[in-house]
């Protein structure tokens, strides 16, 4: 095992050395990409070798889920800067197991196991938490958007413009969560050129909620023909979306009172210990 250990780390300084200067990190992302220099270089080589079409499937695959978090600008680059994060992982984790075995004196058959599970779950464990992370940006999407479509109800009933109501209710809002992080980029797009439109469109194709894909083919319909009828329309799904907000709410109390059961479990165990072996212990000293 310390000679697989010598060998590792011999085609881990090779490689750096020749993919130095062949690649560069991606400036302004969120990384987690190991701070070591070798192993940073190496992982950013591999990925961009890997992320040049090998792959296809599971590029576009990961690239939908990345465009769900950060938009479709520089999605390639985030796609290559999530497959570098992934190899730093695993050469970490491959240094770490021979490491182990290198100390052990003769690694057997549940050592073998062992290495093998923990690789998996290290390779794998950046692709769970991009769902996890996509799986809690959508909640809280859902969960704030009745909020928004009841301020823009009221605006909008009041006289105001679409878009003016929607500058309105992001400016005003300190607190930016990630429904109105989706809104602020909208609002910025619009008043940077961009057609009213396609802003909605791209808001609606990142959020990928049905209720606000609803909600844009309203707005849309209204700006293309004309519609009278748009704040009935609005009064009529925000009254849907407070509902669906309800039963979100409510699932969220029965999942809270579900994780509660096994801690009453264990208090409840706890006490009968305590009624109970004090006459236990009296019966056997009789």
């Amino acid at each position: 095992m310390l000679l697989i250990l010598f060998v590792e780390i011999a085609a881990l300084a090779m490689l750096y050395l020749y993919s130095r200067g062949k690649t560069e990190a991606v400036n302004g992302l969120e990384s987690k990409v190991n701070r070591i220099a070798i192993l940073r270089q190496v992982s950013f080589y591999i990925a961009c070798r890997l992320a040049s079409g090998k792959f296809p499937a599971y590029e576009r695959k990961l690239a939908s889920k990345l465009a769900v978090l950060y938009g479709s600008k520089e999605v390639k680059p985030r796609v290559r800067n999530h497959m570098a994060v992934k190899i730093n992982f695993l050469i970490s984790a491959c240094l770490g197991v021979t490491l182990m075995g290198s100390l052990m004196e003769k690694p057997d058959t549940s050592y073998a196991v062992f290495a093998a599970v923990l690789l998996l779950a290290v390779f794998y464990a950046p692709d769970r938490e991009l769902n996890e992370r996509i799986k809690r940006k959508n909640f809280l999407v859902q969960y704030d958007f009745p909020d928004f479509l009841n301020k823009l109800v009221l605006l909008v009933n009041a006289g105001m413009t679409v878009p003016k109501a929607w500058e309105k209710i992001v400016t005003d809002r300190k607190n930016l969560t990630p429904l109105y992080e989706e809104l602020n980029i909208t609002y910025i797009e619009i008043r940077n050129g961009k057609s009213e439109l396609d802003a909605y469109e791209d808001f609606a194709r990142r959020c990928r909620a049905r209720e606000i894909t609803k909600f844009v083919t309203t707005i849309i319909q209204n700006q293309r023909k004309g519609n009278s009828e748009l704040v009935p329309l609005l009064k009529l799904q925000s009254n849907e979306c407070w509902q669906l907000r309800k039963n979100m709410a409510r699932k969220l109390g029965e999942e809270a009172s579900t994780k509660l059961v096994l801690p009453l479990m264990i208090m409840f165990v706890g006490i009968l210990v305590i009624v109970i072996l004090p006459a236990v212990l009296q019966l056997k000293y009789l």
